[in-house]
């Protein structure tokens, strides 16, 4: 029994810090149609089955229009499902 508890013990204090730390995000790809570089909104045609579909999505601010417009991007948003009345906010730089 003993050996059982500290077994327990021992697996849940090495597994609770990789629970803390997930972070849930969804990644997608979509083709960029317009990007607002003053207030970080972008729309994005995405292309990925799980939020099919033209979105808005929060983005950095200040970004090169130029570099974004037309451009296929692969991007990650800030929930792990992609809601159709929510602008998610991206998480991942699209611009490398």
């Amino acid at each position: 029994m003993r050996v059982r508890v500290a077994f327990l013990l021992v697996f849940l204090f090495i597994l609770s810090p990789a629970l803390s730390i997930a972070v849930d995000e969804l990644y997608l790809t979509g083709k960029v149609i317009n990007y607002e570089p003053d207030t970080g909104k972008i729309k994005i045609d995405v292309l990925s089955s799980s939020c099919k579909g033209v979105r808005e999505f929060w983005a950095e601010k200040g970004l090169s229009k130029d570099l974004l417009i037309n451009k296929v991007i692969s991007f990650g948003i800030d929930s792990n499902h992609c809601d159709k009345f929510k602008i998610h906010k991206i998480r991942t730089p699209l611009l490398n």
